[in-house]
């Protein structure tokens, strides 16, 4: 049976260089004698409804002879047209099906008027029961709009008739600021357990538009469905979506769901480590055991409270550019994971902090190692603040005592990488405020502004003391081969003299070279003689 979508005008102006490519689609349609129908399929016309700027340009080729036009066909002859018109070839990238980089349909790509554009020709996918990857059949623009994660995404923009077209309720739902699947929720997500963690992410990416997860979508998860997520999606695919969740507009939202959903504390904050080879150091591909940080210990149920009202006290700085915890966003990742697991790490020793967030960061979310290291480096730090008891109170103080700035020296030693965040003290700091010396403050309902007012005092304290914030990156007035002229001073010393000097031009600014030469010859002399 035909099915006439709903169609409206796009009633805002295409990008001329669009235009340009559109115009050439149409050109090699009809020139080539392909009868085909062309269509901007997904993420392209949503934005452009949502006034949003969008340069991923996917075609849905619809044949309407017996041959199949198929996506490398249709790029070859635009290829083919583009090196008559402009003398200049241009090369076909063939995507072939590659389970492993999460490509379950052949599709082509080819540069149009400078712009890659991909094809594929409309399809309906179908799952078996242990695999995200379907079977794929040819089908209507029903179908295909159907086999969709989710109705906004399930738009088309038909060139030939320059029409929006909508099979599902996509026009609909992108004015309720709605995401919905086109079909039943649990059939959507029992065939591609992926596509709940894009619907996730949506929300962040889209969330200062105020879009929300259907009711549907959000009742529908359970033990069932989580099986299958754990069952049928790579880790590597899972920590993908995750970074984007983390470095979307919005985090918070994500984060908001994922614990509504049971995703965070059921899958996502897990150790997961590997069985060790027999004999050997190095460690298998096998998974050996999963502890789930919430079971791991006696009082997860409130660590995890913890981590839902930093989300929402901490969390929306991160990305608001007049804050002083504000980060850039190819940072916001490590800042959110460190807000996220940090109730479940205080407290604890440097090597236990190593082994225990390697499995969650690289083997349980597959990061990168350089995330690895800052989320390390920032627990760390904050577990010297802790400690060592540094005071607030202190920080009120006219004058910061010395025992305080070498407080601050110690924990910032653990930030002196070059994988940290620029904003890495800033964020520890004002976390621990929160959790160590304010902890009433995550169960009142006042603004997070009223926080942020009480540390802006502190941090300026902070910023005045010189040389404290920088200290590991002073140019000190002695050099190590200064130190080997000095009678009495091993090489094997050198290091930790150097910093010493380096905690003594903190506590005093003004001390010179010669103050401290006169210093090592001192301890060079009290050094026993070999």
């Amino acid at each position: 049976m035909l099915v006439i979508p709903k169609t409206v005008r796009l009633d805002v102006a295409i990008p001329e260089a669009h235009q340009k490519v559109f115009t050439t689609l149409l050109r090699v349609n009809a020139e080539k004698g392909l009868n085909t129908t062309l269509r901007v399929a997904g993420g392209w016309i949503r934005d452009m409804l949502l006034g949003l700027y969008s340069n991923d340009i996917d075609i849905a080729i619809e044949s309407h002879s017996s041959t199949l036009i198929s996506g490398e066909r249709f790029a070859s002859e635009v290829s083919a047209f583009e090196a008559v018109e402009s003398g200049q070839a241009r090369t076909v990238g063939v995507i072939r099906v590659n389970p492993a980089l999460s490509k379950h349909i052949e599709t082509a790509t080819v540069c149009v008027c400078g712009i890659p554009v991909e094809f594929c020709a409309l399809r309906a996918d179908e799952y078996c029961e242990n695999s995200r990857i379907p079977q794929v059949r040819p089908a209507t623009p029903l179908g295909d709009a159907l086999r969709r994660d989710f109705t906004i995404n399930a738009l088309f923009y038909n060139l030939n008739t320059n029409m929006v077209e909508d099979y599902t309720t996509g026009l609909e739902d992108l004015r309720e600021r709605i995401i919905r699947c086109p079909l039943s929720p649990r059939e959507t997500f029992h065939d591609d357990p992926l596509r709940l963690l894009r619907g996730v992410r949506f929300i962040g990416q889209l969330g200062k538009l105020n879009f929300c997860l259907h009711s549907s979508i959000l009742e529908c998860v359970d033990d069932e469905l989580l099986d299958k997520l754990c069952q049928k999606v790579s880790r590597e695919r899972v920590g993908k979506e995750f970074t984007k969740m983390m470095t979307a507009p919005l985090p918070e939202r994500c984060v908001e769901v994922l614990f509504e959903m049971r995703l965070l504390q059921k899958y996502l904050l897990a150790e997961v480590y590997m069985k060790q080879l027999p004999g050997k150091k190095k460690f298998s591909s096998e998974i050996e055991r999963i502890e789930y940080l919430l079971e791991k210990e006696s009082d997860g149920q409130v660590s995890l409270a913890i981590v839902v009202e930093l989300n929402t006290i901490v969390s929306p700085l991160f990305s608001n550019p007049s804050s002083l915890l504000f980060v850039e966003e190819r940072e916001r990742l490590m800042a959110m994971m460190f807000e996220l697991i940090i109730p479940f790490y205080r407290g604890a020793t440097p090597l236990d902090v190593e082994k225990r967030l390697y499995a969650l960061c690289i083997n349980g979310l597959k990061l990168p190692l350089h995330t690895f290291h800052c989320i390390q480096g920032m627990v760390n730090c904050y577990n010297v603040l802790r400690s060592h008891r540094l005071s607030i109170t202190d920080l009120q103080q006219c004058v910061v005592q010395d025992s305080t700035k070498l407080i601050i020296f110690e924990a910032l030693g653990h930030l002196n990488n070059a994988s940290v965040i620029s904003n890495a003290f800033n964020i520890v700091l004002y976390t621990f405020l929160i959790l160590e010396e304010h902890m009433n403050l995550l169960h009142a309902t006042g603004e997070p502004e009223g926080i942020m007012d009480f540390y802006i005092p502190l941090w300026r304290r902070i910023k005045a003391q010189q040389g404290l914030l920088d200290a590991y990156r002073l140019q000190l007035p002695v050099k190590g081969s200064d130190l080997r002229t000095i009678e009495g001073i091993k090489t094997s010393d050198i290091g930790a003299l150097l910093m010493d000097i380096r905690k003594k031009v903190v506590l005093n600014s003004s001390i010179t070279r010669e103050e401290i030469i006169d210093w090592l010859k001192g301890v060079g002399a009290s050094n026993p003689k070999d």
